[in-house]
């Protein structure tokens, strides 16, 4: 259901889609983005966040990303390690929350010019 309302989200104009699948979803995006970091980075941050020891976050992260992706290759024909339908990858591995924003900004500016 939730990646149905994505798909249909994606049809209409001047949104911003932030989903799992979305870069498969909405096929007609004027930017593609998709934002990584390296699995440690990225279990540190949830650990953090949610107050949570790191080494359950580690292995839970790790659990999940292998189920997603035999999940969404079985239902839906997606390897989402193919990040070739993205425009733009950005690790933000090394990167602040501003400098994050600062690279997406100009990134969604530049293809906004783009499409006028």
């Amino acid at each position: 259901m939730i990646d149905r309302r994505t798909a249909d989200a994606a049809k209409e104009d001047n949104v911003l889609i932030d989903a799992r699948l979305a870069g498969w979803m909405a096929k007609k995006a004027d930017i593609k983005i998709l934002l990584t970091a390296p699995l440690k980075v990225r279990a540190r941050r949830i650990s953090r966040r949610d107050k949570r020891v790191y080494k359950e976050v580690l292995r839970e992260t790790m659990t999940r990303e292998r189920s997603e992706v035999k999940r969404f290759k079985k239902f839906y024909g997606i390897d989402v390690n193919d990040h070739s339908i993205f425009d733009l990858v950005l690790n933000t591995g090394n990167l602040s929350i501003h400098e994050t924003a600062r690279i997406l900004e100009d990134a969604v500016t530049l293809a906004m010019k783009r499409g006028d």
